[in-house]
């Protein structure tokens, strides 16, 4: 089944990467390069995406895509996965606690991303899903 999908990262390689297998894979995806982008387009959207994709950066601003997704009801079967490096892993453990929200640790398998993207139905998953790679 055919998902709507969101990614949020500034990297220009990430975007392509999960832009061109997401649609590989037969899903619709929308890229943006920051989170004010992103509240942008959420905020003029009549379809929710089924999932966003959001890089989670050192200032932070991703938590306000995730509050906003959090407060407007439209978005309550909107699945989120945060993208993070290893080393900011510990800061998202308060975020992780929500439901809906997994976590892919960067750099991730593309296969991990798609897994996420297949299998999650919103609201039946634990939170806190991994993906990426060991040590």
């Amino acid at each position: 089944m055919s998902k709507r999908i969101l990614v949020v990262d500034r990297s220009r390689t990430i975007q392509i990467l999960l832009y061109n297998y997401f649609c590989n894979a037969g899903h619709q995806v929308i890229i943006r390069s920051s989170p004010q982008e992103a509240l942008h387009v959420l905020a003029g959207l009549y379809d929710a995406p089924d999932m966003i994709f959001l890089a989670i950066d050192y200032e932070k601003t991703a938590y306000q895509v995730i509050q906003y997704v959090r407060t407007h009801t439209q978005y309550a079967h909107t699945g989120l996965v945060a993208l993070v490096l290893e080393e900011e892993k510990a800061a998202i453990q308060r975020t992780l606690k929500q439901p809906n929200i997994h976590y892919l640790v960067k750099p991730f398998h593309i296969q991990d991303a798609l897994a996420l993207v297949s299998t999650s139905i919103p609201g039946t998953d634990s939170p806190g899903t991994q993906g990426g790679r060991e040590g």
